[in-house]
């Protein structure tokens, strides 16, 4: 069968907050209320267990790969 209305709410929220955690400077916990849950904890065990990964690793990996590509393409662009 398909995805449950709680799994595509839960991946909807967790989209959301992937969003926020790499384009803001918001709190882990205002993150965490804006998308819906009650407290960090709960936001986090749910971002642990659909991702894999911490929310702040997450936030801190792909902030290091999104600057890391646009080293990237500085040093390309200055080598034309």
């Amino acid at each position: 069968m398909g995805t449950s209305h709680s799994e595509m709410l839960a991946e909807v929220r967790l989209d959301i907050a992937c969003r926020l955690l790499v384009g803001s400077g918001k709190r882990l916990s205002d993150i965490a209320k804006f998308v819906g849950y009650s407290n960090a904890s709960s936001f986090s065990r749910t971002f642990v267990r659909l991702m894999k990964i911490q929310p702040i690793a997450y936030r801190q990996r792909q902030l290091a790969d999104r600057q890391s590509r646009a080293s990237h393409r500085k040093s390309a662009a200055a080598g034309r």
